[in-house]
């Protein structure tokens, strides 16, 4: 079991790390370029499908997004997650494609005691992700030149929580994040013509650590409010301190003649609290309806001790459904688990006084592999930004892949008859 837990955590840095190695700084939307770049909302395929966060989920699947949710783990659970992004940014001229893949979630929730809810979790998930790439020709004195902006890195966040039934209708959970990353900036000026013009490029890499926590509750309110003609209807909160990441700047300025590197104390950046809330009703034996609200304030966030004039409250939305298999299936289909949903996000930055707002719907797939194990497949369509006001529009695939199988370790067999 051990070896199985080492591959579980290397293999996906693996994975990453040969990402990297085929382009030092590949294309991605240009809308990353603010702050930490494109936040993590989802830690599982389940929440990813449905379009939400799923704050007030729990059972077999593990959503360590809110670590209230491990109570209700029948088994230790692993996970191994990854996605595939098509992109098509415009401006309404012209356009540009790219697609790349990452490894994007390692979880593990292992049941203590499935009467009293004691769960341990661990992880290793994306916070934040920045990739772009903006090439700009022009003509200045006569000369062609070509100037390249790109950025690429992120923030990623390991965790380790517990969770606990206050009574059986009430479920807590709570754990602490060290959040880690480094984000490369480049600006790389060419002359295209035989000018003797030098050219010059600039390299600026930011290394940040923190740490923050997170507090999370799951209440089952058709239980504790005695609801006879109401069955599986639950409300999740979740609280997240602020972050404040300490950076570490490394800066390479280079070109024909010399090169001269400089590394420096930057200072903190502060990122706000966040709180989300969520709803989840069962309707009949197969369909659960889920929904949450996260909101973060960014406006008096301060970066290096100054407020970002552009930042504003954010908010996401989330609504979906799953379509769960029948007891006793006869037909392959019948016994697959089926995904559907939507999404809203207001963005934490404006561009040219507009706010950058992302609209998606989501669906997902559940195949069982055994008792313990399933093959999890989603897809997201979204759409941010438009061609006005001189902003650029966003077209998303992202298609995800995951593998979720367990074993019984801790919990007794009379428990876990009960």
């Amino acid at each position: 079991m051990l070896k199985k837990i080492i591959l579980i955590f290397v293999f996906p840095l693996i994975f990453v790390s040969g990402a990297f190695a085929q382009d030092d700084f590949p294309a991605g939307s240009p809308y990353t370029i603010f702050g930490i770049g494109d936040l993590n909302y989802s830690t599982s395929l389940r929440t990813t499908g449905m379009g939400i966060q799923g704050i007030s989920l729990s059972g077999n699947y593990l959503n360590s997004l809110n670590p209230a949710s491990l109570t209700k783990l029948p088994y230790t659970s692993f996970s191994i997650l990854f996605n595939y992004n098509f992109l098509k940014s415009s401006d309404g001229i012209k356009s540009v494609s790219s697609s790349n893949g990452n490894a994007f979630g390692i979880n593990i929730g292992i049941p203590m005691s499935k009467e009293k809810g004691f769960s341990l979790g661990l992880g290793f998930n994306p916070y934040s992700l920045i990739n772009y790439k903006i090439i700009n020709n022009t003509v200045s004195v006569g000369e062609n030149v070509k100037q390249t902006y790109a950025g690429r890195g992120g923030i990623s966040r390991i965790n380790i929580g517990l969770s606990y039934t206050l009574q059986k209708s009430i479920h807590l959970g709570a754990d602490y994040n060290y959040a880690f990353g480094d984000i490369k900036d480049l600006k790389l000026v060419e002359f295209t013509s035989s000018s003797g013009y030098t050219p010059t490029k600039i390299v600026h890499e930011y290394d940040y650590t923190g740490f923050f926590v997170k507090a999370g509750a799951i209440i089952e309110l058709d239980k504790l409010l005695k609801l006879k003609k109401t069955n599986d209807f639950t409300v999740g909160f979740l609280y997240e301190s602020p972050l404040t990441l300490k950076s570490k700047f490394d800066g390479i300025y280079s070109s024909s003649i010399s090169t001269d590197t400089v590394s420096i104390e930057k200072g903190d950046i502060n990122i706000p609290a966040r709180i989300s809330f969520g709803v989840t009703k069962k309707v009949g034996n197969r369909y659960l309806l889920s929904s949450d609200l996260m909101l973060q304030d960014w406006s008096s966030s301060t970066w290096y001790g100054a407020i970002q004039a552009n930042y504003q409250s954010a908010m996401r939305f989330g609504a979906g459904v799953e379509v769960q298999p029948l007891e006793n299936p006869e037909k392959v289909w019948d016994k697959l688990t089926y995904r559907f949903g939507g999404f809203y996000e207001k963005s934490y930055y404006t561009v040219n006084g507009e706010s950058i707002n992302r609209i998606g719907v989501n669906a997902g797939l559940s195949i069982p592999l055994s008792q313990f194990n399933s093959l999890d497949l989603a897809v997201s369509f979204s759409t941010r930004g438009n061609t006005s006001n001189g902003l650029i529009k966003d077209d998303m695939i992202k298609l995800s892949a995951g593998i979720n199988f367990g074993e019984l370790w801790f919990v007794r067999p009379k428990e876990e008859d009960k």
